[in-house]
This record gives C-alpha cells, structure tokens and sequence, in this order.
C-alpha cells in the first residue's frame, strides 16, 4: 500500500471554518506518492456525488494535489451538516480526508425563496471544482430583485450627492447608479492613504509606482476595514438588497484602472440576478486626464453577459479571451444609443453602481496624476455568490448586522 496523506478539509471562501452559508466552496489538500487519483466521491449529509478526478483536482507538484468542490447549502437543512471526501486512485487504491462539520445558517427569506428556485430548477446540492451560471434558473426562477421589477417614475440624471436616501434610491434604480448623501469623513481617507503607502513600502500590498495596477485586500488593513464597513454604505445596501450585505472583496488604485467598459456581472455573478453592488470612493478630487470612471446612465437594464452565453471557457488569470465580452459590451452601448459619462468626483463623495451597470476607467492621458480610489464589492447573503469568469464560488465575510 501507498502511503497517502491528506489535509483536513477546509472551507476556501469564507473565514469562519465552522460556520457557513450560501454557496460554499471546500477543499483539501493530499499527497499520495506514485498515485493518480481518478474518482473523487463527496457526500454531504443526505446527498451524494461522484466526479471524475479531472473535474475536482489541481495538481501542485509530484504527488501533490488539491480536491476542490463547492456544496451549495441552501439545498441543505440549516444546522449542522456532515461532510466525508473519498479519492479512488488508478490502481484501486482508496483514501478518506478526516470528516467535517459544518453548520450551516440560510434563515432569511431571500435565502428561502432562493432555497425553493434551486430546487425547482433541479440544481444539484454539491457541485464540481467549477461553478456555471447554467447551475441557476436565471430564466425560470421566481424570485426577482424588486428593483429590477418594480416600476420606477423618471428621475434627472444627476451627477451630485443625492440630498437624501430615498432620492439615491431611485436614483440607482433608474439610472443603475447614485452618489449618497454622506461623505467619506477626511480623516478616514488620511488614514487609509497612509496605510496603503505604509503597506506597500513594507510589502504587504503589492504594488507597482505609476501603473494602474489594483491593489488586493487592502480591507485587510484596520483603517481598510473602516471603508469596507462604513456605516451609511451598509445601510444603504441592506435597504437595497432587503437582506444583510456580505462583502466580497476591495480594488484600490492609486491611479485610474483604464479597463475596459464592463458590466461587473459575468466576474461578480449573483443568483437572483441583482444582488451585487459596487461602492466605488474616491480619495482625493478626481483631475481631469487622470483616467476618470465612466459610467453609462441606464445601461443596467441591458441583457446581462454570461460566459456560457458568449461561449467563453473559465479562465485563471489570462483573460485574453474576454475580448469577446468586451465587444460585445461596446455593441450594446453602440445600439442601444447609451451615453458615456464621465464621473469627477470629490474627495469622499461614494458612488454605488448596480451589479449591471456599464463603467469603466478612461485612459490616463496625463500620467503624473493620480486617481486614488478604492471600489468595494457586495452581495446579498441570502443569494448565491460566484464568479462566472473564473467558475469560481465567491469569498464573502459575514458583516455586523446593520440596523
């Protein structure tokens, strides 16, 4: 016999170990000399699924893999939930990782109405290393965001802070965007700059000077952390959603991103459709030829673009292939006679953006000037939360229950 070691399982998209929700991402980690695993078997409480090995494993190294599957709890009684992982090998072989308990936790009635789309849609409980929007009745499911389906009286488009929450409201309803009423204070933005420069001479934010690089987690950081779970945002969102906010992760740029316009829909995928927001705060007045964000008014209300859809395969980090997406992107803008617009925010001022709505960042044609930003992105907890590019279930934190 081999001799095969095996990691505890562990769940890869959420920081708490014991408990989750939603979709759920788990994986382990083995070592299994002069083997070739070629049958993963999981069962999660009541349910079972047998995949080829090719479908779950990563190889690391010489007889080193990962086993990665995604168990989506919502088809699953809350409580705890018990989860055993079995590998076949070529040569008969077999092996067990240590079995795990989770508890599991979708009490809220987006989270039940969810629960009953998925069932009907006939989603399977425990899925595969890759996620698919083909997973969810995207087209036959009953629950809506009610802001997609609720009609909405014509607002002005506007460019400033809206005087209160209700006028954001409609705002982002009509337009797929809004500026809320209430300012990033200074001394928070004083703070985070001087985290971020800190973090980066030090080397814990990578960064290159004078490139339009994103900056990863930097929430990571306390004075980070005081953007991602600044009050007022969180209040907004969870109005919005009519469910707790969860947040996913944070891009910061020290100058203008110059991508592509985009929807955030097809690398921040939500099921129901809708339950994605972008915060996007600028730190410092925005200048002109800075590589300023655009936005197109209205284009939220645009087909939504999928991977499967446009026939695009799951991608790691090259996504050379998304062309098709962004052209397909400009195509509808071109049609459909949408207007860009260009944002010049002030210091503090917080844009929140439908998960649909067309942006992007202009080129830099100025390049000793800066845009420092910083864009934060949020689901509802009660929805499914992937990412459709990377086929990937998304990292979410459990956030402070907003009031």
């Amino acid at each position: 016999m081999s001799k095969i070691s095996t990691a505890p399982i562990e769940i890869a998209n959420r920081a708490d170990q014991n408990r989750s929700f939603g979709l759920t991402a788990m994986r382990g980690w083995m070592e299994c000399p002069g083997l070739v695993p070629t049958r993963i078997v999981v069962k999660a409480g009541d349910q079972s699924a047998h995949f080829n090995a090719a479908d779950c494993c990563i190889k690391l190294a010489d007889d080193t893999y990962f086993v990665i599957f995604n168990v989506v709890t919502h088809l699953f009684p809350d409580g705890l939930l018990i989860v055993n992982v079995s590998v076949e090998f070529t040569n008969g072989e077999q092996c067990c990782f240590p079995e795990r308990f989770v508890a599991v936790n979708n009490s809220s009635a987006l989270a039940k109405a969810v629960t009953e789309d998925l069932k009907a849609h006939g989603t399977p409980p425990i899925i595969a290393r890759h996620v698919d929007s083909s997973h969810f009745p995207y087209e036959g499911g009953k629950t809506k965001a009610w802001f997609d389906i609720e009609a909405t009286s014509p607002v002005p488009l506007d460019f400033t802070p809206s005087p209160d929450m209700e006028t954001a409201h409609r705002h982002l309803e009509h337009w797929g965007f809004c500026i809320l009423p209430e300012r990033l204070p200074g001394e928070l933005i004083h703070e985070f700059k001087g985290a971020v420069s800190e973090a980066i001479k030090s080397g814990e934010l990578s960064y290159q000077e004078g490139t339009s690089q994103r900056i990863l987690n930097a929430h990571r950081l306390a004075a980070g952390r005081k953007i991602w779970l600044y009050p007022p945002v969180m209040q907004f969102l969870k109005a919005h959603f009519r469910d707790q906010p969860c947040a996913c992760q944070t891009l910061t740029y020290v100058n203008g991103s110059e991508q592509n316009a985009h929807q955030d829909t097809i690398h921040l995928t939500p099921y129901p459709a809708g339950f994605m927001a972008g915060v996007w705060v600028a730190l410092e007045d925005v200048q002109p030829n800075s590589g300023e964000l655009f936005v197109y008014p209205g284009s939220h209300k645009t087909p939504r673009l999928r991977a499967r859809q446009l026939g695009l395969e799951k991608v790691d980090e090259d996504y050379s292939s998304y062309k098709k997406f962004d052209d397909e992107v400009h195509r509808m803008m071109v049609e459909g006679g949408y207007e860009r617009h260009t944002y010049m925010a002030k210091a503090g001022q917080i844009l929140v953006w439908h998960e649909n709505l067309v942006h992007g960042g202009s080129v830099r044609l100025d390049k000793d000037k800066t845009r420092f930003s910083v864009v934060s992105h949020y689901f509802a907890r009660g929805s499914v939360a992937y990412y459709d590019s990377r086929g990937e279930a998304a990292s979410l934190e459990e956030l402070p229950n907003v009031a």
